[in-house]
């Protein structure tokens, strides 16, 4: 199993619920730092279909949240949505992938700004 389906099972396997909107998965994330400390956000990714070997690329935000480091690009999911490059710069793969995918999700959401 690979792409989208292996990141939701990946994300279930966490605990977490997962939405799929076509290619892509929508999570809440539980963000213990930065200004949005003690929140919940909803993030999202198009994981590639050689996901876990290949980490998800684009990191899906409400659209009010701003990544420092610019790169705001419309997000497929429509309206209230932005989409972000961040690619994953330690990535492993393997059992841990979405656990990788999540920790680099709230360090990003980390020094997010509104």
């Amino acid at each position: 199993m690979a792409g989208v389906e292996a990141f939701e099972l990946a994300l279930r396997r966490l605990g977490l619920v997962a939405e799929t909107h076509g290619p892509i998965v929508v999570v809440k994330v539980n963000v213990p730092v930065g200004s949005f400390a003690g929140s919940t956000v909803s993030a999202g990714t198009d994981p590639p279909p050689d996901f876990p070997r290949v980490p998800p690329h684009w990191l899906h935000l409400p659209e009010h949240i701003n990544l420092p480091g610019g790169g705001k690009n419309p997000s497929e999911l429509g309206a209230g949505w932005a989409k972000w490059s961040r690619p994953h710069k330690r990535w492993h793969g393997g059992e841990s992938a979405a656990s990788q995918w999540i920790a680099q999700v709230r360090t990003l959401l980390s020094v997010a700004i509104t």
